[in-house]
């Protein structure tokens, strides 16, 4: 990695070990609708583990083990990016699973988004220039509902009968989160954001 140009003030320096990701926040209003959603696959399944609605997020690229010495490079990654892109809208518009034997991860995915793809895009290169591995998989834009869902009849079943309202989500910066056990629960914590260009 190379030497961070641009001196930021770290949040909880002296835990080694952490896991973090770089993500988009969503807004109560998004997280309410995605919450309807999720109600919708819970009555359908015998069973799953549902995300929190306080947890619903966009993942950009998924850091994992993260040293307290990363957090300034990762930082210098994220300004730089949001540095090079607007504000811009996506809308929420279909609920789908990935299927894992007899059970799945359900998510609402978006409608597809040009920004979105050029800010992954810039994000990829910084973190590459700041010494950080590319994201494996690429970027498949979704919010996660629930992992483990056993349906009562079929995934697809779910699919055709859960309706998700096709609302904007403004995306107005980028976050470096931490994902944190506290009490038993798990807890994504942000440790840096930094908003993007105006439009």
């Amino acid at each position: 990695m190379r030497k961070s140009e641009a001196p930021f003030p770290l949040v909880g320096e002296g835990r080694d070990g952490m896991r973090t990701f770089i993500a988009i926040e969503l807004e109560d209003e998004i997280k309410e609708e995605l919450l309807k959603a999720q109600q919708q696959v819970q009555k359908q399944s015998k069973g799953g583990n549902f995300v929190p609605k306080e947890n619903f997020h966009i993942t950009l690229h998924f850091v994992g083990e993260t040293e307290d010495s990363d957090l300034d490079y990762l930082k210098q990654a994220i300004y730089e990016t949001a540095m090079r892109n607007r504000c811009f809208d996506m809308t929420l518009e279909r609920v789908g699973f990935f299927q894992r034997g007899e059970k799945g991860i359900f998510w609402v995915g978006m409608k597809e988004s040009k920004e979105l793809m050029r800010l992954f895009s810039h994000l990829e290169k910084n973190l590459l220039k700041e010494g950080f591995a590319r994201e494996k998989k690429g970027l498949s834009p979704h919010i996660t509902l629930g992992r483990e869902v056993i349906p009562y009849r079929s995934f697809m079943d779910i699919v055709n009968h859960t309706k998700v309202e096709r609302k904007t989500i403004h995306v107005t910066k980028i976050s470096l989160m931490e994902s944190v056990r506290i009490g038993g629960k798990l807890v994504y914590k942000p440790l840096f954001q930094q908003f993007l260009k105006e439009q």
